[in-house]
C-alpha cells in the first residue's frame, strides 16, 4: 500500500527590499505587452545599485501582470503617479544602450504610420544580441549630439551603369566631414557581394542578413559607438543610428527586397523619409520608383542624371518585331564578346501538356506534372509522385509536349545552336557574380536579378511581355528597372546590340529608345493618377474570417476617408486562406495621417472587443 506523505504549507517568498534610486528614481520603459490596445510606456522605479546602467535606449527587464518581459528605456523623468503604486524594474538586459533617441522617435513614427507598436519595429530594427562581443564596448562613451544646425540635401540619381553607384559612394566619402557617416543600403546579397569587387576609399562595415549573429551584432555596436564611416547593409540597417548630418544612400529603392515581409510591412523608402529630418536622403538606380520620381517632381528632392555623352549610345536595339532572331543575334555576339540572356522562368520544363490531345497533364491527385531537370522523371507539383512513363488521362497519349521551358531546359537548346562556346547558367541557387575577369567569350543565361557583372557585346532581355503584363501592382516599374539596369551591361561600342521581346512600339520599347527612364515613368505616373494608384493613394489591406471582413467593408460604405474598397473573397488555394478573404483599401495621399489613425483605431477597438484580430499590410510592394 502507497504511504500517504504529510501535507505541508507552501512557504511564501517575502519580497525582497530594494534600495530605490536617489536621484532620478523613476524610469519610463516601452513593453514589449503584446496587447494592441494597451499603453506602451510605463513608469517603473530604478533600484540604487541599477542606477547607473538605467540609460536612455538600454534593454531592462521589468515585472508587467504575472510575468517578466522586456522594455527598452524611453526617458527618466518624474512621476506623476505615487511611487507606492510602482513596480521595481527587475534586470538590466545589458549596460549598453542601444537605440539613440533619434532612433526612439523613428520608432515610434513607424508605428504612427503602420499602425503597429513598437516591438513589431525593434524586432526589425535591432540585431539579435549578441553577449560575447560586449566587452569590447563597455564603458565606451555615448556620441554626443551636435547642436549645430544639419545642412541636409536630399536628392535622386539615374544612373546608367551599376559603376555609377560605387563612383557616387567614393564621392560622398570625399565630402563628409570627420564626425559624418554615410549608410548605403541595397537590395539583396547579390548587390553587396558586387558592391565589395570595387575599391573604396574607406573600408566599410557590413549590416547585412548573411553576416553572423555576433558580426552582425559587433558591426552594430561599431556603427552606434565607433561611428563607422562608411556603413554597407540590406533592409534592416534602415534603423542603424548615425551621426547627425550624415548621409543615407539607398540603392534601387523599389525593389521588393526593399519592404519588410513581416507585419508591419514597412519600406526602406518610408523609413528614409522620417529620417529625413537629420539625413541627407540619396536615392540611386537605373529607373528609380514612382514614389521618388513623385517627391522629385514635388520638388523635394534634386533630380542628378548622369551625364550624357554627346551622342547617342552606339548599341543597336533590337524588338520582337524586328526581322532578325535573338538566336543569330547571340552567334554574332559570341564572336565579338560575351553575350548575355535574361528570363524570367528557371527550372527545365516546367509546364507539360499532351501532343496528342494538348491537354496539361496531371497527376492522381490533381496537380500539375513538370520535369524538374533533365534526367529527372515526371514529378507533380503537388504530391511529388514521380512517373517514369506518361500515359494521358484523357486520351491515353504516351507523348509529351513541353509548354513552359525554364532557364535550364533553354540553355540546352541555345547551347547546340551555337556549339563551341560556353554556357554559364546563373540563377537563384547557382548565382554567378562576376565574369569580368575571364578571358574567354562566353554566353550566360541569368534569371532577371542574377545578371553577373562584366561586359557584354549582346544583351537578350526575354519573358518581358509577361512579366510587363502580370497584375502585380509594380509589374511594368519593375520592368522599367531591369530593362534600364541591363541597358547598363552592354558596352558602349558600334557592333554592341539589345534585343527585347517587346514591340517596338509597346511604352517600355520607347523609353528605351529615348534613353530616358525618367521620363518613361512620368507617362505610367499620370495614368496612375487618374486611377488613384500609388503614389497618388495609400493601399492597406486587412485579411480574415470572410464574414468578419464582409461586415468591415459594409461598415465602411460610406465612409468618405477611403475612396475605394474591395473585397477578395478567393484564398490563393491553401489551406490557411480556407474561409479567409481579403479587404483592399484606397485612401488619397493628403488623408495619409488619417488612414492610419483608422488601423490603429480599428485594431485598438478588435483588442478591447475581444474580437480576432486581424492581418493588416500597409502600403505593400503588391497586392
Amino acid at each position: 500500500m502507497t504511504q500517504v506523505k504529510p501535507l505541508r504549507l507552501k512557504a511564501q517568498r517575502a519580497p525582497k527590499k530594494v534600495t530605490v534610486a536617489s536621484e532620478n528614481p523613476v524610469v519610463q520603459v516601452c513593453v514589449d505587452t503584446g496587447v494592441f490596445h494597451l499603453p506602451d510606456t510605463y513608469d517603473y522605479l530604478v533600484p540604487e545599485v541599477l542606477s547607473d546602467q538605467v540609460l536612455l535606449g538600454v534593454f531592462v527587464k521589468i515585472p508587467f501582470g504575472r510575468e517578466e518581459v522586456l522594455g527598452y528605456v524611453q526617458s527618466r523623468e518624474p512621476s506623476l503617479l505615487d511611487s507606492k503604486s510602482l513596480k521595481t524594474l527587475s534586470k538590466v538586459i545589458s549596460p549598453i544602450p542601444l537605440l539613440t533617441e533619434e532612433l526612439i522617435e523613428i520608432v515610434n513614427l513607424t508605428c504612427e504610420r503602420y499602425a503597429c507598436k513598437p516591438w513589431d519595429v525593434i524586432r526589425s530594427a535591432i540585431p539579435a544580441r549578441a553577449a560575447s562581443v560586449e566587452s569590447e564596448f563597455l564603458g565606451q562613451a555615448i556620441p554626443q549630439i551636435s547642436d549645430i544646425k544639419p545642412k541636409l540635401e536630399h536628392q535622386v540619381s539615374v544612373t546608367k551603369k551599376f559603376e555609377d553607384l560605387p563612383r557616387t559612394i567614393n564621392q560622398i566619402l570625399g565630402k563628409l566631414r570627420l564626425d559624418e557617416q554615410l549608410l548605403v543600403i541595397v537590395p539583396d546579397e547579390r548587390d553587396i557581394k558586387q558592391l565589395l569587387t570595387f575599391d573604396f576609399d574607406t573600408e566599410p562595415v557590413l549590416l547585412t542578413s548573411d553576416s553572423s549573429k555576433s558580426d552582425r551584432y559587433k558591426n552594430y555596436l561599431k556603427a552606434r559607438f565607433l561611428q563607422s564611416k562608411f556603413i554597407v547593409g540590406n533592409r534592416g540597417s534602415i534603423f542603424t543610428p548615425l551621426a547627425p548630418n550624415s548621409t543615407i544612400l539607398i540603392f534601387n529603392d523599389g525593389d521588393e527586397s526593399m519592404y519588410e515581409r513581416r507585419f508591419p510591412s514597412w519600406n526602406v523608402r518610408d523609413i528614409a523619409m522620417l529620417r529625413s529630418g537629420e539625413f541627407s536622403l540619396h536615392f540611386i538606380g537605373a529607373s528609380p520608383s514612382l514614389e521618388v520620381i513623385r517627391l522629385a517632381e514635388l520638388g523635394w528632392l534634386k533630380t542628378k542624371k548622369s551625364e550624357k555623352n554627346s551622342s547617342k549610345p552606339k548599341a543597336a536595339i533590337h524588338f520582337s518585331n524586328s526581322n532578325v532572331s535573338d538566336i543569330a543575334l547571340m552567334k554574332a555576339g559570341l564572336k565579338k564578346g560575351n553575350v548575355l540572356v535574361v528570363m524570367a522562368e528557371t527550372g527545365y520544363i516546367n509546364s507539360i501538356a499532351c501532343q496528342k490531345c494538348r491537354n496539361q497533364a496531371r497527376c492522381e491527385c490533381g496537380g500539375k506534372m513538370f520535369l524538374p531537370s533533365k534526367s529527372s522523371p515526371l514529378t507533380c507539383a503537388i504530391c511529388e509522385k514521380t512517373s517514369k512513363d506518361f500515359a494521358c488521362s484523357w486520351c491515353d497519349g504516351k507523348t509529351i509536349r513541353s509548354i513552359s521551358k525554364g532557364s535550364s531546359r533553354i540553355a540546352d537548346e541555345i547551347a547546340k545552336a551555337v556549339p563551341g562556346y560556353r554556357v554559364i547558367l546563373s540563377k537563384g541557387g547557382s548565382r554567378v557574380d562576376d565574369i569580368s575577369e575571364l578571358k574567354e567569350n562566353v554566353l550566360v543565361l541569368a534569371s532577371y536579378g542574377c545578371e553577373p557583372l562584366g561586359d557584354f557585346n549582346t544583351v537578350i532581355l526575354r519573358s518581358l511581355e509577361n512579366l510587363s503584363n502580370r497584375v502585380e501592382l509594380r509589374s511594368l516599374e519593375s520592368v522599367r528597372r531591369v530593362i534600364f539596369e541591363n541597358r547598363g551591361r552592354v558596352v558602349d561600342q558600334n557592333d554592341s546590340v539589345m534585343y527585347l521581346d517587346l514591340s517596338s512600339d509597346n511604352l517600355l520599347s520607347q523609353g528605351l529608345l529615348r534613353n530616358d527612364p525618367y521620363a518613361n515613368s512620368l507617362i505610367e505616373m499620370k495614368e496612375r493618377e487618374s486611377l488613384n494608384l500609388p503614389p497618388y493613394c495609400r493601399i492597406a489591406i486587412l485579411q480574415g474570417d470572410t464574414s468578419a471582413i464582409r461586415q468591415i467593408a459594409r461598415n465602411l460604405e460610406d465612409n468618405n476617408l477611403f475612396s475605394a474598397l474591395a473585397v477578395q473573397e478567393k484564398g490563393d488555394g491553401t489551406a490557411e486562406s480556407k474561409g479567409k478573404s481579403k479587404l483592399i483599401i484606397r485612401s488619397e495621399i493628403a488623408r495619409s495621417q488619417e488612414f492610419s489613425e483608422f488601423f490603429r483605431d480599428l485594431a485598438r477597438y478588435r483588442g478591447i472587443k475581444g474580437l480576432p484580430p486581424l492581418q493588416l499590410r500597409m502600403d505593400p510592394f503588391s497586392i
